[in-house]
């Protein structure tokens, strides 16, 4: 209960407004149909009307004074809490906000590459994608890496290389497929290539197709039924193509692109005669504005 302490003119007065502020103390305490009756009880027997009035007056300033003292606290409650919000974001919820944002400043304007990659990131962002990096040396390309622990690996392709420029902005990838242990024919490799082929044409379009055949020699008849030797073009697939394409004789490739990117599906076969897929993307996008740049300089 709040005492509160009042200062009379009349000293005479003093124990009779004693008796009343404890009644209107109590009064104050419950609910104000109940207080307005017990109001009028203490009025009636305990003090005349003089008196009443007065404490009355004195009873209205102390539940002012109360209010007043309520607001006050209020405030300074309100400014404490409004204090005390900013440095709870600032030493609690800040730094955790901080740990989240570990995404590379591209982000915002990310374009998805091949293998969970992502075209114009620079090496340290793409390192902060969990990506390992490791140099390359390639004449014609500058900041080459081989790259591994990508977030989308395809199973198809043992090896992925990739080419940020000196402006250090990926633009290129290159993907080399699982050795194939092929047959002569070259069918294993064959196979892979008519499943990439459709997925891109699929995914970029305006796919086209080249193929260098090997040239062969075929015996043939002449009108009179002698042997003669004519040249001939070897067809995909044919009995010798493995070795064909091994030495060079033969070559097949397709290209397909879209408004930003450009890739090419190429079969290879190496040294030992293992047959593999060779895909090999480039950020349009990104030589364009390259070519912008030089052209502006110019």
């Amino acid at each position: 209960m709040n005492t509160v302490q009042f200062n009379f003119d009349n000293a005479g007065k003093n124990m009779k407004k004693f008796v009343y502020g404890v009644c209107v103390s109590m009064v104050l305490g419950i609910t104000g149909a109940d207080a307005q009756e017990s109001g009028v009880i203490q009025r009636d027997f305990l003090i005349d009307e003089q008196v009443a009035a007065e404490v009355e007056r004195d009873a209205a300033a102390a539940k002012n004074v109360l209010k007043e003292q309520d607001v006050e606290a209020a405030q300074n409650q309100a400014k404490r809490l409004l204090k005390a919000r900013p440095q709870a974001l600032r030493k609690q919820n800040f730094p955790k906000l901080r740990s989240q944002i570990k995404a590379p400043v591209v982000a915002e304007k990310a374009v998805a590459a091949p293998f969970g990659l992502i075209w114009g990131a620079s090496i340290n962002d793409t390192r902060n994608q969990g990506v390992l990096l490791q140099a390359v040396g390639e004449k014609d390309y500058v900041n080459n890496f081989s790259a591994s622990h990508l977030t989308k690996p395809v199973s198809d392709f043992a090896r992925i290389d990739v080419t940020f420029g000196e402006e250090d902005e990926l633009w290129r990838i290159v993907a080399y497929g699982q050795l194939q242990d092929d047959d002569a024919k070259a069918t294993k490799v064959l196979r892979l290539y008519k499943i990439y082929n459709d997925l891109l044409t699929k995914k970029y379009g305006h796919a086209q197709q080249f193929f260098t055949p090997a040239l062969i020699q075929v015996e043939k008849k002449d009108e009179k039924g002698r042997p003669v030797l004519e040249q001939e073009e070897a067809p995909i697939g044919n009995a010798n193509f493995l070795q064909q394409l091994q030495s060079g004789e033969a070559v097949l490739y397709s290209t397909y692109y879209n408004d930003e990117v450009g890739a090419a599906l190429a079969v290879n076969v190496d040294g030992d005669g293992k047959s593999y897929i060779v895909l090999d993307y480039k950020n349009l996008k990104i030589l364009r504005q390259r070519e912008n740049v030089t052209l502006d300089a110019l």
